[in-house]
């Protein structure tokens, strides 16, 4: 079955516009095409209503709909489809709440964890117990919530509260766009971002580096980074599944926390072997993950696109 797809807004990043070298040929030997003519399309996608809406009225034309987005604020539907635009026709969605999208905790990045770590050794000694946090501010304390049930899964007003306070009480360093005076170091994003990443985290053993949103599966690059420059990862594991990756006591685990005093006090108070403890459980991890290789990235690329073609499918048959 040949499938034609127009695309509405950016999908920079993604692998419709092969961010990953060979997903489009890999889509194309599936059959499925990208036009750039509407009209002749099967499937509209788009990465949030915003964009797909502009083309509501093609439903009359037959047109159908999917909204496919790896961003956790594009879309946060938990449904695989829901009947829009007055209730004329259906669209679906694939996004990181359907699950279809990070098929595992690793599907997105394990292409990056390309080396193997040396293990830290007993001699080894901390530079200072300072935390580094690499991030904007978007809506920083003010980000809306994200409910699921009676819970707020939404990380950015929270890493933001504990960003600013550990700012203003000397425990953490911000590099990042958008924080109110004097809290930011630098903006960080201009010129060569991972070199520059890779050079600002030289300098600390311990950083902040939770995800924009707490959900199954949705383990993006922040702590690989900081694992891959020896920084601890101060990172949130509740509403995830980072455990079936990471054992106990690996990663420092926020949601274990009341308040970011009871963080910094413990970090404060944490002897260099634990230290070293916790180190070598997550960069155990990663060379775990590195040394399965090539075929554990194509493997694990493949399962994702798999899932496009197979959902596009799906919505073309009905």
């Amino acid at each position: 079955m040949n499938i034609k797809i127009y695309k509405v807004g950016s999908f920079k990043y993604t692998p419709f516009d092969n961010f990953v070298g060979g997903d489009l040929n890999y889509l194309e030997s599936n059959r499925v095409s990208i036009v750039t003519n509407v009209a002749d399309a099967d499937i509209i996608i788009a990465q949030n209503y915003k964009h797909i809406k502009k083309c509501f009225w093609r439903c009359i034309q037959g047109k159908k709909f999917l909204i496919w987005t790896n961003e956790p604020r594009f879309n946060d539907e938990y449904v695989k489809f829901k009947n829009v635009f007055f209730n004329l026709t259906k669209c679906h969605f694939m996004n990181i709440y359907t699950r279809d999208i990070f098929v595992t905790n690793i599907s997105i990045h394990c292409g990056l964890i390309n080396k193997d770590l040396k293990i830290i050794d007993k001699n080894f000694q901390l530079k200072s117990k300072k935390m580094i946090a690499l991030m904007s501010y978007y809506g920083g304390v003010n980000a809306p919530k994200l409910m699921k049930g009676n819970e707020n899964i939404d990380l950015i007003a929270l890493r933001s509260q504990i960003a600013l306070e550990g700012s203003k009480d000397g425990f953490i360093d911000v590099f990042g766009k958008g924080w109110p005076d004097g809290v930011s170091k630098e903006d960080s994003r201009d010129g060569d971002w991972g070199i520059r990443k890779k050079h600002l985290l030289a300098d600390y053993n311990f950083n902040l580096c939770f995800e924009n949103t707490a959900v199954y599966n949705y383990m993006t690059e922040k702590i690989w980074d900081s694992i891959e420059n020896y920084c601890l990862p101060i990172y949130y594991g509740k509403h995830t599944n980072a455990y079936e990756l990471f054992p106990e006591n690996s990663f420092i685990d926020y949601s274990h926390f009341k308040s970011p005093i009871e963080l910094f006090s413990f970090i404060n108070n944490m002897s260099v072997n634990e230290y070293i403890d916790r180190m070598n459980k997550c960069i155990n991890v990663y060379n775990s993950i590195c040394q399965q290789g090539e075929k554990l990235v194509i493997d694990e690329r493949k399962k994702m696109l798999d899932n496009i073609v197979e959902k596009l499918n799906f919505i073309k048959k009905n």
